[in-house]
């Protein structure tokens, strides 16, 4: 099991560094943060919201392939992935309904590419600021200007897991999900967790429990990812050192995204097929963090400076939580078991529409 987590940890970053490519390098963040914290809050968010939706989507996925529930001490173990995409309508996002503190260039374009998004054409931002001269005169000193960043292009992501659920007394299954967190070379990790249950209603039904080929169930589960990315963000040339300066060799940001979904789900048996549907509720919630030292622009007020730029250091600039979805959720499959071996697949729809496919065995 620990092998197998090791690798799928393995993929599940690869993914994650392939989809947020942008991230790695000085072009996002640099020019984010260059903005000062309240832009580079509001600009982070809407650039990298449809993956954390893409990813709350995938972690409420895969729970169940069937309504039945284990006899005490059965179990299974599975391997999944689940892979949700992003609208088209997703892939931009309008800079100019943010309420930003810059200023875009004359003839610049409002609307600016999303992490799925690609737009060769994309907004600039000014950032300028008065300082007072020494003879009382007014001064207005540009502190920063920058395109936004392009997207990654993809608007999907696959997120393998291994799940492991065992039977319980009275009708109740549990299952945990576990990848424990894996570093990729200097890109940096990821990892996830998650925890769910199962139970069965249909065994308390008159009737229904000796039809044989139904199962109704009620079912929720919780499931935790965290990554982080190295980045690196240092003062531009030509600006002035402060007294305190940093080597900006501590730079990550950290992405957490929170799933959980409750449903009623039904499966029909009939020998070596399994239909399953289910109805539900899921959400999601995501945290992005800058964590370590980061150069703000700033202009030199006074001394023989005045008006040239130098920073400071922020630590730890940004810190930002939001809802990523809170939807309805549909879902239908099915499942072919030979002897132990078993295979499944299932389309849900949601805030983004997710598939899964899953391999595994069951001792029942």
């Amino acid at each position: 099991m620990k092998k197998i987590t090791n690798r799928l940890g393995i993929l599940i970053l690869t993914f994650s560094v392939m989809s947020l490519s942008p991230l790695r390098g000085q072009d996002l963040l640099m020019d984010y943060i260059y903005g000062g914290v309240d832009d580079a809050e509001m600009l982070l968010q809407a650039y990298l919201e449809p993956f954390a939706n893409i990813l709350g989507s995938d972690l409420n996925a895969g729970w169940y392939n069937t309504a039945r529930t284990h006899k005490l001490g059965g179990l299974d173990v599975m391997a999944t992935v689940s892979v949700a995409r992003a609208p088209s309508s997703m892939a931009t996002f309008d800079a100019s309904m943010l309420n930003l503190n810059g200023q875009f260039t004359s003839g610049s374009p409002t609307t600016a590419p999303t992490v799925t998004g690609n737009v060769e054409d994309r907004p600039t931002l000014v950032y300028s600021q008065d300082i007072t001269l020494p003879d009382g005169s007014t001064q207005t000193v540009e502190v920063a200007s920058f395109t936004l960043p392009n997207g990654a292009g993809v608007d999907f992501f696959p997120l393998p897991m291994a799940q492991l659920t065992v039977g319980l007394p009275l009708g109740f299954d549990v299952s945990a999900r576990f990848v424990p967190m894996v570093q990729l070379g200097d890109y940096g990790e990821i990892g996830l967790w998650g925890v769910g249950g199962k139970h069965s209603i249909s065994q308390w039904i008159p009737g229904i429990r000796e039809l044989g080929f139904l199962d109704i169930a009620a079912q929720g589960g919780y499931t935790k990812v965290n990554s982080s990315v190295n980045v690196s963000v240092e003062p531009m040339p030509g600006w002035i050192d402060p007294e305190v300066t940093s080597d900006f060799h501590n730079q990550y940001v950290v992405q957490e995204v929170q799933g959980w979904t409750v449903n009623l789900i039904a499966s029909q048996t009939f020998s070596v097929l399994t239909i399953y549907e289910g109805i539900g509720y899921a959400s999601s919630m995501a945290t992005i963090r800058m964590d370590g030292d980061y150069p703000v622009p700033m202009p030199v007020s006074e001394g023989e400076d005045i008006g040239e730029i130098t920073y400071e250091i922020m630590v730890n600039p940004v810190d930002l939580s939001f809802q990523n979805m809170n939807n309805l959720r549909l879902n239908i499959g099915a499942r072919i078991k030979l002897g132990v071996f078993m295979i499944h697949y299932d389309f849900t729809r949601t805030l983004y529409s997710t598939h899964t496919a899953g391999i595994g065995f069951t001792f029942r």
